[in-house]
């Protein structure tokens, strides 16, 4: 679990604990690598497998041995040579964090893993495919992404809850890719980032009421109606509130708002994505209340501070129907920078 511990009001020795977001995930990305050529480009012919199963295995396999190599010594460019977009852009914020973190905080986050149970959907079309897989007790949707080179590097890993609907097959039996900026029902597939993130900027007042109910959604939705809690007698002073990820100050965060879909058997989608969103904590009595970053947050903002913006990734999984709302099954969340 990210956590910052707050010291509240100048001159006080009070402590609060404040605490955001999910635990650490095993793998990252290289934000610097390019894909392969593009779904629209790279195959035409429905002939085969754009990889085959046993190399998708040993793709796993490798990215399997070099996650537990690279967590010993937090060892963040070999973790590149199998990790790219999103997901390297987490765990190497969670290198970061590492050394910032309590001893009970760091029990387990790097215990070795393994992955069991897997599957692999494997189209025949574009530069990535997916993989359901089991880490413990834990179901993790996963995509391996094919850079430029050849090089095939995991960039999403979500763990989710539920059934995942069963997928469509093509006329040479393969799943079938689904463009991220496709319409499916009534469903931009793209957009539905901007709905997981309004979960928590709004409750899910706005773009998030396109989202059906689900035990992911009431989840976020629960970290917004009771993001002040933490401040107790200080909630006068001191407030935490969500917002969107905007382009003014998060640009350099925002790198890889991605979307992967695939058919699903009733016509609508299985979607791995990921967005963005922020955390503001602030003081609205500065001469009165003041905080000090502790914890993960400490490895970007340290010292007294009348606020504090931490950016946060999130990993979703979506099933999307042909008809209907969609149903967020994971969400996972991530700090990955934090500025005052």
């Amino acid at each position: 679990m990210n956590r910052r511990i707050v010291t509240i009001a100048v001159g006080l020795a009070t402590a609060g604990l404040l605490a955001a977001g999910c635990g650490g995930k095993d793998g990252g990305g290289d934000g610097g690598d390019k894909p392969a050529a593009s779904s629209t480009t790279e195959k035409t012919a429905a002939a085969a497998p754009i990889i085959t199963p046993a190399a998708a295995a040993a793709v796993l396999d490798s990215y399997e041995k070099v996650n537990n190599t690279a967590n010993k010594t937090r060892d963040k460019a070999l973790l590149g040579t199998v990790e790219g977009g999103a997901l390297y852009q987490e765990d190497s914020a969670v290198y970061k964090q590492y050394p910032k973190l309590s001893a009970m905080a760091k029990k387990g986050y790097f215990e070795p893993f393994t992955y069991s149970r897997r599957q692999f959907f494997i189209p025949t079309t574009g530069s990535w495919f997916m993989a359901t897989a089991h880490t413990g007790d834990t179901l993790q949707l996963l995509v391996f992404r094919q850079q430029s080179g050849g090089r095939w590097k995991m960039v999403v890993a979500n763990d989710y809850k539920g059934t995942l609907p069963a997928l469509a097959k093509g006329p040479d039996g393969a799943p079938v890719v689904v463009a991220p900026d496709a319409t499916v029902g009534a469903t931009k597939l793209s957009a539905l980032g901007a709905a997981v993130s309004d979960l928590r900027a709004s409750g899910g007042k706005k773009a998030g009421a396109a989202l059906a109910d689900s035990e992911v959604k009431r989840a976020a939705v629960k970290a917004y109606t009771t993001r002040n809690d933490h401040w107790g007698r200080y909630k006068k002073c001191l407030r935490t509130d969500y917002e969107a990820a905007g382009t003014k100050w998060d640009t350099p965060y925002t790198k890889f708002p991605d979307t992967y879909a695939l058919k699903t058997a009733d016509g609508g989608a299985l979607v791995a994505s990921t967005s963005y969103f922020v955390m503001l904590d602030f003081s609205t009595r500065p001469d009165l209340c003041t905080m000090t970053p502790g914890g993960d947050t400490s490895a970007y903002v340290t010292g007294v501070q009348t606020g504090v913006r931490s950016r946060y990734l999130s990993m979703n999984v979506v099933s999307v129907p042909a008809a209907g709302k969609p149903v967020q099954l994971g969400g996972d969340t991530f700090l990955i920078g934090a500025s005052s």
